[in-house]
Parts: C-alpha cells; structure tokens; sequence
C-alpha cells in the first residue's frame, strides 16, 4: 500500500464516526433523505436476491440510466440476473424507482470508509462490480478487491485536471486502477491518460451513451398530451441548472412576444430547485403551471414547469426542439445529446460541452447541434426552428453516420461482463 492510500484509510476511518453530522446536515439541505440515511453506512432490510447479482455503480442520473440500459441487455439473456444499483443523488434514486422492475434494486451508496463498505459487501455479496465513468472510491474499490470481485471500469471518462490529479500521485493510482479487470474508455484523453498512469495501453472502446436507445413514453399519454397542445409551438429546456434558467425565460420571453401560441416546458435536472425557478417565473411576468400539481395532461399557461422524475421522454417526444442545459456554465460539462438526437429534435447548448467533446465536433456538419452563450442565441434559434429556416435543418443522415459505430462499444462491454457471469 502506499503513503497516501495508507493516509487516506487511516483518516476515514478517524472520521467514520462523525459521518452522521456531515450526512445529517446534508438531510437539511435536500441533498440526503432521513430515512435512507442506513444505506450510506451499507446497511439496509432488504435481502439478498438468490442468483447471479450483478453490482453497478454510478453518481447520477445520466450513469445510472445507463447502467440500467446495459442491465436490461445482459438480462435479455439470462432472466434470473439481479441488479444493484448504487448511486450518490437522490434524483437518480427517484429515477430508478419509476422503472418497475422487479428484477432491480437500488440502494445509496455507502460512504467511503471501511466500516460502511464492509457492511455493504458481506451483505450484498455480488458476483461481479461495475463502476461507471468517473467513479473513483479508494477504499471501496480496493475492499471489492480483497474479496476477489471481478471489478469494471467502463465508459471511463475523466478530464485533464483529474488525470493530472492522479499522475501526482501515481503510485497511488496504479493500485487503485490495476484492481479493475477491464477498463474500458469513453474517450482518447482519458486512455492515454491512465496508459500513462498504468505504463500499459488502455483500449478507447468509445461512449456507450452513444448506445442508448432513444427515450420511450406511454402512447396514450403522449397522444393525449398533442391533443390537448395542439396548435402551439412546444419546445423543450431539459436538465437545466441554476443560472441557466434566466436564459431560457429571457430567450422565451422574446419568443412569445413574437410567437403568441409558443409553449415551454422547463424541465430542471434537479426538481428541488422548483421554489427557485419559481420565482424567475414569477419576476418574468410568464404564468406557469407546475406538473406537480396538476395531474391532467393540459396545461392552459404558456410555460409547464416540470417539477418530477421519469417524465423526460415524454417531454422530448412532444417538443419541437430542445435546449440543453449543462452547458451554460463553465463547470457542469454538459449532458448528453444523444437521447434528442435519436428522436429527430434539433439541440441548443452552450459551449461548455468538454464531457461531451468529442460527440458534439463529430456532430457538427450534421447542422443538428447549434452552440450559443445567452438568450439572444437561443431565441435566434427557436426562431429559426418555426421559421424552418435552413441554417437550422439537420441532415439527420448525418447523425446516423455519426451514430453507426455506437454498438460495438456496447457488444465488448456485454461480452467482457458476460463472460465473468459465466466463470
């Protein structure tokens, strides 16, 4: 073990008994639930499924809807695979109770000390670990190890600060990377990054976001929704964060002063910050209606505030286009737009794309992304999108180009993760 895994297991473990103050003050905050606080120290009711029990983890929503995504293919095969799933927000949990699927359990992710983890692992017992993305926890990865759990690093995605972060301390960073038995990166920087780190290749298997289908919705609900919205210009602003709903209500503002039947739906990435959006809403002059609220599947006001979980797709199906949100602010990165593109909707996002890099330079002679930094550019673009102008039509059979390679990721992975099922 070297100095500073040795360090940082001596300070978890010296702090493990004051977690509770640091999660409890994160249930004042929204940020954690009382009642599942257990699951953060890996404890939990639930019983361990009889079975092959597969391990995955990632942080949030757009991880663990993938991971989900991979689950169902491995379980087109084998129908008596188990899920668990960890995850760090409460917007992924919330997301993954509305796919009912028996076959699925959730569960927080414990905290990184050894108590917690040992608690999680003599409980759950799986067969097989998979970490997604940027998911680096020293003591639960190597713990895994030690009760010799084949461990998988996919869709590895890390930036230029982190990987710099961890050839400081490259020691440290070989164990810790040489307990996976696959790694496969999303994109070149982070394989050259950890080949660096490891002193040996790292295969750049590609985004296995790319492999997610497009979102589905209920038929009958979606129809419903055209009915009762048509005849108005629908558009979509999805998994906003705070500073950038200002320029969405400014840029709709606009819209609507020349676009009378033009109607926003306002879909935040995290519901909890409804109250603030709220008062934007308010300051604007827009009347609102939340979908909280109202259950019917109308909504008379020009903006739907959509304060819920699981409802995405829906919203993506009726809209005309979509803004998404990420990528406005210099820190977030992005988020994937994958998900509108397979549904044939043109995409406004900010510059601040780097999560997604390499997909957005690919996407860009398709003329199906547009790229803006305030309200001016994103009216300027819904306009366009009403007025059909061409500057802002897509070549959609670029995009099929783009996206024609997006399986092969996907079938190493399943065939890396099948085969450790099966020893």
């Amino acid at each position: 073990m070297t100095f500073s895994l040795f360090a940082y297991s001596i300070i978890t473990r010296l702090l493990e008994p004051f977690a509770g103050v640091m999660l409890n003050k994160r249930v004042k905050s929204g940020k954690e639930r009382q009642e599942r606080l257990a699951e953060r120290f890996g404890k939990t009711n639930k019983s361990r499924p009889s079975g092959k029990l597969i391990w995955m983890h990632g942080a949030s929503v757009g991880e663990t809807a993938m991971l989900l995504s991979i689950f169902n293919k491995l379980q087109t095969s084998y129908q008596d695979y188990h899920l668990l799933v960890t995850s760090q927000t409460l917007t992924s949990a919330d997301m993954i109770a509305s796919k009912a699927n028996p076959n699925i359990t959730h569960q927080m992710a414990p905290i990184d000390t050894p108590k917690a983890i040992e608690n999680f692992l003599s409980h759950w017992q799986p067969d097989i670990a998979v970490f997604a993305e940027g998911e680096i926890w020293p003591n639960l990865i190597r713990r895994t190890r030690k009760k010799n759990i084949p461990l998988n690093f996919i869709n590895a995605r890390m930036t230029t600060n982190t990987l710099n972060g961890w050839k400081k301390r490259k020691n440290a960073a070989k164990a810790i990377f040489n307990c996976f038995n696959f790694i496969g990166a999303a994109d070149t920087q982070t394989a050259n990054g950890l080949g660096k780190i490891l002193n040996r290749p790292v295969n750049t298997i590609g985004n296995l976001k790319r492999a997610i289908e497009a979102p589905s919705c209920d038929p009958q609900e979606l129809t419903n929704w055209q009915t009762s919205i048509a005849g108005r210009q629908c558009f979509l602003a999805a998994s906003t964060h705070s500073g950038e709903d200002a320029i969405v209500i400014d840029a709709f503002k606009k819209l609507r002063a020349k676009t009378s039947n033009a109607f926003l739906i306002l879909a935040p990435r995290h519901p909890d910050r409804a109250p603030e959006i709220e008062k934007l809403l308010t300051d604007s002059g827009l009347n609102f209606e939340k979908r909280s609220i109202i259950n019917q599947t109308a909504c008379a006001a020009p903006v739907l505030l959509a304060d819920t979980i699981g409802e995405m797709g829906l919203w993506m199906h009726l809209a005309k286009a979509i803004y998404l949100g990420g990528a406005n602010k210099p820190d977030v990165g992005g988020h994937n737009p994958i998900e509108p593109l397979k549904l044939r909707k043109p995409v406004f996002t900010g510059p601040h794309s780097f999560n997604f890099a390499d997909l957005i330079q690919a996407l860009q002679p398709c003329k199906a992304i547009s790229i803006g930094n305030d309200a001016e550019a994103l009216f300027a673009f819904w306009d366009d999108v009403i007025s059909e102008n061409t500057h802002y039509n897509p070549d959609w059979a670029c995009v099929d180009s783009v996206f024609s390679a997006v399986d092969e990721p996907l079938t190493l992975t399943l065939h890396t993760l099948r085969a450790q099922l099966e020893e």
